[in-house]
């Protein structure tokens, strides 16, 4: 699984997705800092916008170098066509991690030029919760990118992104879904409404006990998504 996960790594030197990783969180402290968003305007940009749709676009950019070539590289090798497939969604986790780091790093610079109003405590635990709630996302971008193309894997993850973001605080069926969770869990955390203004201190959203279960509930759903897909994909390969 290691020399997979490296041979990913190798395939990607010369293409535009490790430094997406790199441009994305920075591009998304530039706006903010531009646009004097400060800490809390850059964690609304970054969950709701930027990170599902950079999860997506490096996904379809994995799967587009592949599908180019037909899938010749994997299916011709007498290799474990699961194993290539976790191999890939370890791949782009690896990338989403880096380059969430990267923005809480920026977050903590930004608090230095413009004012702390996120605790380091909170900004860690943050990124964290992000890592886990919307690792879901990466098989869902694999599957659409080999099923459909690049723009629909990007647009459907945006879009479900952005409903979850618009049905917090409401009994509808989009709540409940792993695309709300992020948003949701934002709130206790960095004391911060989707809509981007602060919590009231008084507010009963600061007190949500259920983030570790809720954490727990979608990186539940990832492994079951990446299990799924691998299973699919397996068989995918057996009938070209």
């Amino acid at each position: 699984m290691l020399e997979l996960i490296k041979a990913e790594f190798q395939k990607s030197k010369r293409t535009t997705t490790n430094t997406f990783v790199v441009i994305a969180p920075l591009f998304t402290l530039f706006i903010c800092a531009l646009w004097s968003g400060g800490q809390a305007g850059a964690y609304n940009w970054w969950y709701t916008m930027f990170l599902p749709g950079m999860i997506s676009i490096i996904s379809s950019q994995v799967i587009l170098r592949e599908k180019s070539l037909s899938y010749k590289g994997i299916l011709l090798y007498p290799i474990n066509k699961a194993a290539v497939w976790l191999a890939k969604i370890l791949y782009v986790s690896l990338l989403v991690i880096c380059s969430n780091v990267i923005f809480m790093i920026g977050i903590e610079v930004v608090g230095i030029a413009f004012g702390t109003y996120i605790p380091l405590w909170a900004n860690v635990l943050a990124i964290v919760i992000l890592i886990c709630t919307l690792a879901f996302t990466i098989p869902i971008s694999l599957f659409l990118t080999v099923k459909f193309n690049m723009f629909v894997a990007v647009l459907f993850n945006i879009g479900m992104s952005i409903i979850g973001v618009v049905s917090f605080g409401s009994s509808s069926f989009f709540s409940s879904l792993p695309y709300a969770t992020p948003s949701a869990l934002m709130v206790p955390i960095l004391r911060i409404l989707p809509n981007g203004l602060p919590v009231p201190s008084d507010s009963e959203l600061i007190h949500n006990e259920g983030i570790a279960m809720d954490s727990i509930i979608n990186f539940i759903v990832f492994i079951i998504l990446a299990l799924l897909t691998t299973i699919w994909f397996k068989q995918k390969a057996v009938n070209q």
